[in-house]
């Protein structure tokens, strides 16, 4: 009877924590790759975790806990970037660059049970997507080619993205609701609509209204897995946000490190941790690296713990930067600054300092950081 009542228990559970103990298992050959251009990232559909690969690879055997129906791959290669479905919880895929192929040098081939997700070919939605928005698209790319380098700062270019953004929001969703129980359509409206609206737009009744969408729109299939519990997260969270204040404590909001694990900080063997909110495009963000770096210099990692959390979207930037900046330390990915935003923050740099208990004890937002009240915080632990 207990056997009985377990079996049952198993099967009325949530899809997400089915999910969650599942382990999917991809091989990946390669050929003819320069490891040296190459990114590979594992999406879970939590985190995606950075695949370390060494010169010598010719395949990698990849291992990975799932929180979604369908895993994912990112690869960037020489400035191009590709994605992939994983349809199953045991595949393969071939990559290959032959400089011969002169429109595609770059291209994956007898693969098993992989899936390219952009991609107008194979999917109708996409294909149609593409055509709806084909206006929309070339403002986009106009507004970055003419002002990219003011998205952060300048009120008006700002204010242009976010209506922008609004009419590719509302044109997307009108497609993507005929096609609901279509899992592209679910990853579209997290990684196409939710996630560039969460880096401008900070209207809580936007979300509210995004929020009622995503539940009217998809399956429970979808919505109760891990994924698409998280996606509901990140949307109330800009219907509430939390803000920070020195004395306070730091929220329960943790971030994961560039290999997949949670960053805590509470009750920690170190007395002081310091979070770095940051960016690769972010000019006084990498102005006071130097500070940083010399704060790990001067203190002890049994002392103070360094942790950069950056809001790139893009990882290839985000990881060449840490290697050109010489950043020695903790490194979490939050892509787009989707737990950052969570904090109330919408603009960077921002630094943290928190005690053992997680106490904030100095917080600073714009600007260099002070470097003698950080000094006098240290030293009198």
């Amino acid at each position: 009877m207990r056997l009985l009542n377990l079996f049952l228990l198993l099967l009325l559970m949530p899809s997400s924590l089915v999910c969650g103990q599942e382990k999917v298992k991809l091989q990946i050959h390669f050929k003819g790759i320069n490891k040296n251009l190459f990114n590979i990232h594992f999406d879970d559909g939590l985190m995606q975790d950075f695949i370390q690969l060494s010169p010598e690879d010719t395949s990698k055997f990849v291992e990975k806990n799932s929180y979604t129906l369908y895993p994912r791959i990112l690869i960037s290669y020489k400035g191009n970037y590709y994605n992939y479905l994983i349809n199953k919880k045991k595949s393969k895929i071939h990559i290959y660059y032959d400089s011969c192929r002169i429109d595609f040098p770059f291209y994956s081939d007898q693969s098993e049970d992989i899936t390219p997700i952009y991609d107008t070919v194979s999917s109708p939605i996409f294909r149609k997507l593409r055509s709806d928005l084909k206006t929309e698209y070339l403002q986009l790319t106009e507004l970055w080619s003419k002002h990219g380098s003011e998205i952060r700062t300048n009120d008006s270019v700002k204010f242009v993205l976010r209506q922008l953004t609004k009419e590719m929001n509302s044109k997307t969703m009108e497609v993507l609701t005929s096609y609901p129980n279509d899992f592209f359509s679910f990853l579209y409206f997290k990684e196409q609509v939710l996630i560039p609206t969460l880096s401008v737009e900070d209207d809580s009744e936007y979300y509210n209204n995004l929020l009622a969408y995503y539940n009217r729109t998809f399956p429970s299939e979808f919505r109760l897995t891990d994924e698409g519990k998280q996606i509901v997260k990140d949307m109330e969270q800009k219907i509430t946000p939390v803000f920070i204040k020195e004395g306070e404590m730091m929220p329960d909001i943790y971030f994961k490190d560039i290999y997949g694990d949670t960053i805590f900080f509470k009750n920690q063997q170190e007395s002081f941790v310091l979070l770095d909110f940051w960016a690769s495009w972010c000019g006084p963000c990498l102005a006071q690296i130097p500070d940083i770096r010399l704060l790990r210099n001067t203190f002890s990692e049994d002392l103070l713990k360094i942790v950069g959390i950056s809001i790139d979207s893009d990882s290839v930037s985000f990881l060449k930067s840490i290697k050109e900046n010489e950043m020695s330390w903790v490194h979490s990915f939050d892509r787009g600054g989707i737990l950052s935003g969570s904090l109330g923050f919408t603009s960077i740099p921002r630094i943290v300092l928190l005690d053992r208990n997680g106490k904030i004890v100095y917080y600073k937002h714009g600007g260099r950081i002070d470097m003698q009240k950080i000094n006098a915080i240290l030293r009198e632990d």
